[in-house]
């Protein structure tokens, strides 16, 4: 399908598959992308939300339960489930979904969920939920691809390949030395185009965009915008690579704040947009609205009052 959008139809369509046996259900949901399945999550209940996850793949249950808006609560989803598919949709999760999704849970729930995880996913895991989810380290992802500054071209694509069979994607290779500092960057298409004996210290771009952990998200999504960079690195005060911010996560940064911006020029409080009340957001507004609207009538007949000294001004 080309949108990410559920019309009316779709919705009903997909109600109606709810309706029906497992088969009819798995069927119907094929038709559509997890991002649309998600949407769809916003208006059924739980349990049917919890059946549907059950039935999918676990690829596409954990793509689905990234795509959630934080307000459908896909937290409370993953508690729902069976602690072994909980498991296997959060191994399957890129770290920095699993962070947000986890951290919006109580201690003793996100202590369940990570002491069910391997050693290595549940120590990311932990170390990305100790960051303000506001800077970048709170937006990084840990999984990415990165050799040794001392490599050969050989070696390099080696490397590149061990490395790549844990990731499932990757834009850009990051170049340390032996501290595991940051040094640059380079492009997969220079490495392979380059001559075999070439040394990566000749193919580096040392003068890429970094940012420090503690960065401000809107700091973050700045850079990549202006620099039209797919990802960006980012490194602790001793330069350490620690991970890296993709323009797909600026992308949600981008959204959130000009949604914040567009309720602060509007003199609506994100919990009272949030929350739909909308009788409270009337109450607290309408004094306000109403002292617009006579200062508006007011200008009015002010002009009205001069209008014919303004028209003899306009001849002049």
């Amino acid at each position: 399908m080309q949108s990410f959008e559920l019309d009316k139809t779709d919705v009903s369509k997909l109600k109606q598959a709810i309706s029906g046996d497992n088969e009819l259900l798995k069927a119907t949901l094929a038709e559509y992308h997890a991002s649309e399945i998600a949407i769809l999550f916003e208006s059924i209940n739980a349990d049917d939300r919890e059946r549907i996850i059950n039935l999918l793949d676990i690829e596409i249950a954990s793509e689905v339960i990234s795509e959630m808006h934080e307000e459908a609560h896909p937290e409370e989803l993953l508690l729902q489930l069976h602690p072994d598919k909980r498991t296997e949709i959060v191994e399957e999760l890129d770290y920095d979904d699993a962070t947000d999704i986890i951290s919006q849970l109580e201690e003793h729930e996100q202590k369940e969920i990570l002491e069910d995880l391997n050693e290595d996913d549940a120590s990311s895991i932990r170390n990305l939920m100790s960051y303000d989810e506001k800077t970048a380290g709170g937006l990084m992802n840990t999984e990415l691809i990165h050799i040794n500054l001392n490599l050969n071209r050989k070696e390099a694509i080696d490397e590149i390949i061990r490395q790549s069979e844990e990731i499932e994607e990757f834009y850009t290779v990051y170049v340390v030395d032996d501290l595991n500092k940051f040094i640059g960057i380079i492009s997969l298409k220079d490495i392979l185009r380059a001559k075999s004996n070439t040394k990566i210290t000749e193919m580096v771009n040392y003068n890429a965009v970094y940012v420090k952990a503690y960065t401000d998200q809107e700091e973050v999504a700045k850079l990549i915008s202006q620099y039209n960079l797919t990802s960006i690195p980012v490194v602790d005060d001793e330069m350490r690579l620690l991970g890296l911010v993709t323009f797909d996560d600026v992308i949600d940064v981008l959204e959130d704040e000009n949604t914040e911006d567009f309720l602060k020029i509007s003199g609506v409080s994100e919990d009272e947009e949030l929350s739909g009340n909308w009788v409270e957001a009337v109450k607290s507004r309408l004094p306000w609205l109403i002292i617009n609207l006579g200062t508006a009538f007011l200008a009015s007949a002010v002009v009205r009052n001069y209008e014919h000294t303004l028209s003899q001004l306009a001849i002049l």
